[in-house]
């Protein structure tokens, strides 16, 4: 029979492979018996079945392949792995990042896969919520799962299977850092103690983790230690090969830091744009001030983390009591703990978006900025923007994050054909973030307006007929060291949120065997599921007011709940014919009520024909959807600064022609363009409670082959396709401007708000959309053998993105348009067409050598800074459109391990053999490049010692 052999292979690969073999199988547990297979339950189904192949194609990952790598952060792990995609927050995400590490199947953004804990939904999908020590495997399923798990299922599953039988205590330490940067240190120490007893078994275990942070400044890689962007054609050989770095005139590269520099950019109504040419902290001179040039910008890089800190500690305990031969009883308890932190460039003050000080001029006009009665201010006129750099206080973000998750169930037999488990999951997520560095608009105002020298040289602020008690007026105009505590004590307020989320879920299940048929046993099963969930989102006072620099937002409280039926069946056909081994239909079906929208059903189909021995062909077909969950419905809008040039800046504008003009000046922008040449402009992000669930269908097509004339070996070879519509979405703030004036989309206009021809805001509220499709091949293989007197183990894992579609506007139709993304760099994304995990390992008594091997295929962008999102200048064709590519990468490690008699394990890695420095890509957020994808570090290596009781 077809899963006899299948078993019998899959036992052998698993004795001979070792910590390198990736079963392309689901790990089971074994009979004596070969013909007495336990029943088990694979990530995908609730039905426990004897056959190790489904119709659902999923790789599985062992706790011993990622010691192998010397892990710890097992979120990072997975993401490097072949079957990831995408480029989710991580630990090395600064600007945007929270501490947290998720992970992203098939491209389509990491709130569409859906993260399990033994088949249960844990209270957050981060990964630093999971203890490594904790884990003995991790399946994930590449198919979507709606019709088993409900909303999210969408791209797929990766579901965590802890140590539950695990016997005795072991203590692990482990050390890991870089050659190159060796501010890149980790510690961390684990405790894992199980016990069995008559009638039941307890795991406890207890994981520790503390990460430094790295600087962009700790590293020799010069664009992480600069701002550099690029034009032309041949910039990117330029920038890598000839060092043409703002070098002479054939340089395509050049050093674009921050208008918001410690030295000041201040705009008056009088002239250009001034800044401080003397800058030496004191009370600033007229004769001081010059006209700002490009030169004038800051080098914010190197004070950017580059890797985050944090400290983590994770608990967890495990256990199950058997009543009677039919009733058992199980438990499941988790504990997380982290601190984590950011940090940016110190605060760009700036009071074209922050509070200031609100006057009128002598014409009418109306500014947000410094009084020309201000003590500091040398210009004898209002400054009606003043932008400034705040090296004085810093800028950066800590989170304490604490989570709790429960778990209690039931499960057992009925009689001799059926099982149960009923359970009840809770979860309980508490966040305390705080921001440093930000200042407070009130005082703020008081600080930049009016002010005077009394007669005991006192700098008072207000006016001689009228002061400002305890007020403190702030210079701005010095340069660093100006602004000094007195003045940083009154106007700046650490600013405090709090995020509280609860995860309730009741779920009962029975199934089993219903009926012979002639072909085999009838299985299936009905359940029943309740969930609910609960967010508030407390914002600081500051925030909720709008009276602080930085981003504002006012906080989302609110609840969805849903109930929900869902069954699986499979039937088996035929079986024991010529060309036929077996051939067996599923079909599963779920109701979805929620309390927010409709009802939702969705279903999934599946063939899985056993041709003859050792070979499966297998086929999926289903309908998923993803709920919006109840920040997407419910959240006010918040600030954030969307990567984006105004086309109707004044630097731009002739590059316009006369109808794009018009569509400018037709939105209040003067002729000569706007006052607006930022690389970031405002935008306003936020919920929307009438979005409705992402819908769409998925297919998978493939084969499991598993070769009597070549023992050891296995492969797989899966085809597999999704399709979404009403993604929920917002639109970008580039589209809006570009498709406005550029293309004249009148609704795209809609999302600009402009005030006397300045851009105030940009609206990236979340919508239905758009469309999303992905399809690509998949292919594991899997060998071993016997040779030079021990054991060697093979494994290849390979994803091949066929297409990676979005429905997106292009401006120059006019149109949304479905833009393929495979192979492309767009939205701080990487969709590489081709990722591939290789492995290789050798065991030799006690001793053990692991090889592995990440290639990552090219990319494309062509979406610069500056050119490329104009149109092409006809005076210098140089700066159009062009295409810019990112080198593939191959990275190599190599771990050595060896077991002492004693039970002691020592284990040590050098990755990254080759040294490999991460690619410039211009337009990404972090440090110009995709700090999720590639390795930052260079060379790196960890040292691990374990000790088993």
């Amino acid at each position: 029979m077809y899963k006899n052999n299948l078993l019998a292979n899959s036992v052998r690969l698993a004795l001979v492979s070792g910590a390198m073999a990736a079963a392309f199988t689901a790990p089971a547990a074994f009979a004596a018996d070969e013909e007495k297979v336990e029943r088990i339950e694979v990530t995908g189904s609730r039905i426990k079945r004897t056959d190790l192949e489904t119709s659902s194609p999923m790789t599985t990952i062992t706790a011993e392949q990622m010691a192998v790598q010397g892990i710890q952060d097992v979120g990072q792990f997975l993401q490097n792995s072949a079957v990831m995609s995408g480029s989710p927050a991580m630990t090395t995400t600064n600007n945007g990042g929270n501490g947290g590490t998720f992970v992203e199947l098939r491209g389509l953004g990491s709130s569409r896969t859906l993260v399990l804990v033994n088949g249960r939904r844990p209270v957050s999908s981060d990964f630093q919520s999971i203890p490594s020590s904790m884990i003995e495997r991790i399946e994930v399923l590449k198919d979507g799962a709606s019709a088993t798990y409900g909303a999210d299922a969408v791209a797929g599953v990766v579901n965590i299977i802890t140590r539950r039988d695990f016997e005795g205590i072991e203590i692990t330490l482990q050390n890991s850092n870089s050659f190159d940067v060796d501010a890149n240190n980790q510690n961390s120490f684990s405790l894992v103690a199980g016990k069995a007893f008559d009638d039941g078994h307890f795991t406890v275990g207890v994981d520790y983790v503390k990460q430094d942070e790295v600087y962009q400044g700790d590293t020799d890689v010069d664009f992480l230690n600069n701002p550099w962007v690029v034009y032309g054609e041949a910039a990117e050989a330029s920038f890598y090969k000839n060092g043409l770095i703002g070098e002479g005139p054939d340089a395509n590269s050049y050093f674009l830091g921050s208008g918001s520099t410690p030295c000041g950019q201040y705009y008056l109504a009088s002239g250009p744009n001034q800044t401080n040419g003397k800058c030496d902290g004191g009370i600033a001179q007229l004769g001081d001030m010059r006209e700002f040039t490009d030169a004038d910008t800051y080098n914010y890089n190197p004070v950017n983390y580059l890797q985050t800190p944090y400290e983590k500690l994770n608990f967890f305990a495990e256990g199950h009591f058997d009543f009677n031969d039919n009733v058992s009883v199980y438990s499941e308890t988790r504990i997380n703990h982290r601190k984590s932190r950011q940090e940016l460039a110190a605060v760009p003050y700036d009071t074209n978006y922050d509070p200031a000080y609100k006057g009128t001029t002598p014409d009418g006009t109306e500014f947000n900025g410094v009084s020309k009665d201000n003590y500091y201010n040398p210009f004898g006129e209002d400054v009606l923007r003043s932008r400034r750099r705040m090296l004085e206080g810093g800028r950066s973000f800590e989170q304490d994050v604490t989570r709790f998750q429960q778990v209690i169930g039931f499960e057992g037999d009925i009689g001799e054909n059926y099982y149960y488990d009923v359970n009840y999951n809770y979860g309980h997520s508490s966040i305390a973030s705080t921001d440093f560095g930000q200042l407070y608009g009130p005082n703020l105002s008081k600080a930049m307006g009016p002010s005077f020298e009394d007669a005991d040289g006192n700098i008072v602020c207000g006016t001689v007929d009228a002061p400002i008690a305890d007020c403190v007026s702030m210079n701005v105009f010095g340069g660093p060291g100006s602004v000094t505590q007195e003045m940083l004590d009154y106007t700046s307020a650490p600013l405090a949120d709090t995020d509280t989320y609860t995860l309730q879920t009741v779920t009962a299940f029975i199934g089993g065997d219903l009926f012979e048929a002639p072909a085999g046993s009838i299985s299936g099963g009905v359940g029943y599921e309740y969930r609910k969930e609960e967010l508030n989102a407390v914002r600081d006072s500051g925030k909720f007011m709008g009276e602080v620099t930085g981003n504002k937002s006012k906080g989302t409280s609110g609840s969805l709940e849903v109930n929900s039926l869902f069954g699986e069946f499979v039937l088996p056909v035929l079986s024991d014919l010529p060309g036929i081994e077996r051939l067996d239909l599923k079909a599963g079906v779920r109701w979805d009520d929620f309390d927010a929208f409709d009802a939702a059903t969705t279903y999934q189909l599946g063939l899985e024909w056993g041709i003859m021995d050792g070979l499966l062909f297998r086929s999926t077909y289903g309908t998923v959807f993803r709920a919006p969950g109840i920040d997407s419905l419910y959240s006010p809008e918040s600030d954030t600064f969307s990567t984006a040039i105004d086309p109707c800046g004044s630097g731009n504008w002739g590059k316009l022609d006369g109808t794009q003009q018009g569509n400018c000046m037709a939105d209040g922008v003067p002729s000569g363009g706007s006052n607006n040449n930022d690389q970031q402009q405002l935008a306003q992000a936020g919920g929307n409670p009438l979005l409705q669930p992402e819908e769409g269908d998925t297919f998978t097509v493939g084969i499991a082959y598993s070769p009597n004339f070549i023992d050891g070996l296995g492969v797989t070879v899966d085809y597999w396709a999704i399709e979404l519509e009403d993604v929920i979405d917002s639109i970008g703030a580039a589209d809006s401007l570009n498709g406005c004036y550029l293309g004249g989309v009148a609704t795209l206009c809609n999302n600009v708000e402009r005030s006397n021809g300045e851009i105030s805001y940009i609206n990236e509220k979340l919508v239905n959309l758009s469309r999303m499709t992905a399809k690509g091949m998949d292919v594991e293989a899997n060998y071993a053998l016997e040779a030079l007197a021990g054991d060697f183990a093979f494994n290849l894992s390979w994803t091949h993105f066929l297409e990676r579609k979005n429905q997106v506007y292009n401006s120059d139709t006019n149109l949304f348009e479905m833009e393929d993304l495979n192979g492309r760099f767009e939205n701080d994304t990487s969709y590489a067409t081709d990722k591939l995990n290789f492995t290789a390992g050798y065991t030799w008594e006690d001793l053990s050598i692991n090889y592995n091997m990440n290639y990552l295929s090219g990319l494309e962008y062509d979406d610069l800074t500056y050119w490329g999102t104009t149109p092409n200048d006809p005076a210098d064709p140089s700066k159009g459109n062009h295409q810019y590519t990112v080198d593939s990468f191959v990275y190599h490690d190599v771990t050595v391990a060896y077991n002492f008699d004693f039970g002691t394990k020592f284990s040590v890695g050098v990755t990254n053999i080759s040294d490999e420095q991460p690619p410039f890509i211009e337009t990404a957020n972090n440090g110009s490049t995709d700090e999720s994808t590639y390795r930052l570090f260079g060379r790196s290596y960890f040292v691990r010692i374990s000790q088993k009781f």
